[in-house]
């Protein structure tokens, strides 16, 4: 399908925004173990799932937020027992993330919960207007922009 009209960096920018208004939300909800979550908490697990033994420096970095708001989430994690934190064998003062099994857990029913819920509908929608390949590419394009964004600093 071919485009039928060329966004401006002003609209593109808005419609980000306004998807992530869409999926971060912070509305408890049950992934499917029984307690709820809000996407922010199961969101921040993905990332330290994805990334084990990343510092809290580093996944405020990654996640463009303060190393306070970051810490505080990490301490609401740790508390409900998703995430363990372990010293650095090389830095004293640093401390890695890793998931529990509980958060292993949570992580998989989050997968799960998404691609069956109404993000999975919708992108099946989706690739009833586009093809595969075309909506696989959307996804490239948008990881290759954060991988960009990351590296500038986010500014």
């Amino acid at each position: 399908m071919a485009i039928k009209r060329k966004y401006s960096i002003y609209e593109a920018s808005d419609i980000l925004y306004q998807v992530s208004e869409l999926t971060l939300t912070n509305i408890h909800r049950d992934y499917g173990t029984g307690e709820k979550f809000t996407s922010v908490e199961v969101h921040t697990l993905a990332y330290i799932v994805d990334n084990p033994g990343i510092s809290v420096t580093q996944l405020a970095h990654d996640l463009r937020k303060t190393k306070g708001a970051v810490s505080q989430m990490v301490k609401k994690l740790v508390e409900k027992g998703l995430l363990r934190r372990l010293d650095s064998s090389s830095n004293d003062r640093t401390t890695l993330l890793f998931p529990t099994e509980a958060g292993l857990e949570l992580h998989n029913a989050h997968k799960q919960f998404d691609t069956a819920a109404a993000f999975g509908r919708s992108y099946k929608a989706l690739c009833e207007v586009f093809s595969p390949e075309e909506v696989n590419n959307a996804w490239h394009i948008l990881e290759t922009w954060l991988r960009i964004r990351r590296q500038m600093g986010w500014h």
